[in-house]
C-alpha cells in the first residue's frame, strides 16, 4: 500500500512532529503539508509544503490525488489583535472547508485533531476516567477553545455521516515533548498556585500522540479516541517538575486580571480564559485507543520532563 497524505497545519507544533514521523513510514509515498507559515525544520525528502489558508477556495484542487487527510490546523492561542470572528472563522469554517475538500476528492480517511477540550466542561469537572461516550460541549461554555473543538467535531460528524470516508477524531490532552520547550519555559516564568485550587493535569508525550495518528493511519478507527496517559499530576506537581522552587499563591481573580492585562495590552497570546481552563479538574480514559493497539510510552511527569 502506498499512501499520499495531505496534512494541514504543517508549520505548527503538532504538524512538525507528525511530518517527521509520517515521512519515515514505508507505506507513505508522499506528504503534502499546507499552512500559513513554512515549517522551521528542514523537510524530509517525501514532504512538500504549500503556503495556503485552510479556508482557501483552492484547497480542493490542492488536495486532489491524496488518500488521507490529517487536519491539525487551527487557532489555539488567540492574540488580542485577532478579532474573535476571525478566530472562529478559521477554526469552524476552516474545518468545514477542509472536510468539503476531502469529500470532493473522496479521500479514504480523514484524521482530525480534536482535543479533550471537546467534552462539556461543566459536566466533566470533577470526573475521573471520562471516556468517549461522555457528552461533548454545545459551544456555549466560557472557553473559546473548548467551544471550537466541540463544534468542529459536530460539523465533521454531520458532513461525513453518509460518506465513504472513515472519520477518526483524536482527542489529545496537553501535548508536551522536546519540540515544546517554550511551554515549560513559560511555566517556569509564570508559575502560580491559585488559592483553594490544586487541579489534576494530564500531559501526553508528543511521541505518543504521533503513535496515535500512525495507529489511525494503519487501522480502521471510526469515531472519537482519547489520547491521554495512564496517570495524572497535580498543578503544584507541574511547577516542581519544571523546576520552580517556590510558586506564589494568589487569588483566582488576581491571576485572571494579570493574564488579561498581558493579553490585552502587552501582546501575550494567552487569553484569560486559559486560567479558568486549568481549573476544570478531570481526567480521561484511554481504554478505547488501547483496544485499537496503541500503548502510551510516557506518563504525565515524563512528558513534562521531556520538554525541559
Amino acid at each position: 500500500m502506498s499512501l499520499r497524505l495531505f496534512l494541514t497545519g504543517a508549520g505548527g507544533y503538532l504538524g512538525g512532529v507528525l511530518i517527521e514521523r509520517l515521512a519515515r513510514l514505508p507505506e507513505v509515498e508522499s506528504v503534502t503539508g499546507i499552512g500559513l507559515t513554512p515549517p522551521k525544520a528542514p523537510l524530509p525528502p517525501k514532504v512538500t509544503f504549500r503556503q495556503m489558508d485552510i479556508r482557501s477556495a483552492d484547497l480542493a484542487a490542492a488536495m486532489a490525488g491524496h488518500d488521507v487527510v490529517i487536519h491539525t490546523a487551527g487557532v489555539v492561542l488567540w492574540p488580542a489583535k485577532m478579532p474573535a470572528r476571525e478566530r472562529d472563522d478559521t477554526n469552524l469554517n476552516g474545518v468545514r472547508n477542509v472536510a468539503k475538500a476531502a469529500l470532493a476528492n473522496q479521500v479514504h480517511r480523514f484524521i482530525h485533531t480534536s482535543s479533550m477540550a471537546a467534552y462539556d466542561p461543566g459536566l466533566a469537572r470533577g470526573r475521573t476516567g471520562v471516556d468517549e461516550d461522555f457528552p461533548i460541549g454545545n459551544g456555549d461554555s466560557p472557553f473559546y477553545y473548548w467551544n471550537n473543538k466541540a463544534l468542529g467535531e459536530k460539523t465533521l460528524t454531520g458532513l461525513f455521516a453518509a460518506s465513504g470516508t472513515l472519520l477518526t477524531l483524536l482527542r489529545p490532552i496537553y501535548i508536551m515533548g522536546p519540540r515544546n520547550r517554550a511551554v515549560t519555559r513559560s511555566y517556569r516564568r509564570n508559575a502560580v498556585n491559585l488559592r483553594g485550587y490544586n487541579p489534576r493535569r494530564q500531559f501526553v508525550h508528543e511521541a505518543d500522540v504521533a503513535a496515535a495518528f500512525i495507529q489511525a493511519l494503519r487501522t480502521d478507527m471510526p469515531g472519537p479516541y482519547n489520547v491521554v496517559p495512564d496517570d495524572w499530576v497535580r498543578l503544584d506537581d507541574v511547577w516542581r517538575i519544571v523546576g520552580v522552587k517556590a510558586a506564589p499563591t494568589v487569588p483566582l481573580w488576581l491571576a485572571v486580571t494579570i493574564v488579561y492585562l498581558r493579553w490585552r495590552w502587552l501582546g501575550s497570546p494567552v487569553h484569560p480564559s486559559w486560567v479558568r481552563d486549568m481549573l476544570v479538574d478531570f481526567t480521561g480514559n484511554n481504554a478505547r485507543l488501547k483496544a485499537a493497539g496503541w500503548r502510551p510510552q510516557f506518563g504525565s511527569e515524563a512528558a513534562l520532563r521531556a520538554a525541559l
